[in-house]
């Protein structure tokens, strides 16, 4: 993989992940979660509205103008069940926009 290659995986929960050969093959080593102190600490809650009920991606976009963005706000919230996932009225934890660039890229 070259530099442009990895271009497509900014926002990719592998992008702190190690690249590997592996068969010949370039792959990634151990996932490394991207959930780091800073993010945590600067999360704020957000009520799930009807319109965003099971779509944490639509959450994502309207928060970060980014739906694959989604896969961080079910990691920060140790959701489960992910199809079903969140549900109408919950409140939610969502990382700053700010430090998320700063902190995946």
């Amino acid at each position: 993989m070259d530099a442009t290659d990895l271009k497509q995986y900014v926002y990719s929960r592998f992008s702190q992940t190690e690249h590997v050969l592996y068969d010949n093959q370039d792959t990634f080593g151990r996932w490394k979660s991207p959930i780091t102190d800073l993010l945590a600490s600067s999360a704020t809650a957000y009520v799930v509205s009807s319109s965003f009920a099971g779509r944490p991606d639509l959450i994502a976009y309207s928060l970060y103008g980014n739906s694959s963005l989604d896969w961080l706000i079910i990691a920060m919230n140790n959701a489960s069940d992910a199809l079903n996932w969140p549900k109408v009225g919950d409140t939610i934890v969502v990382p700053s926009r700010s430090l998320i660039a700063s902190e995946l890229v």
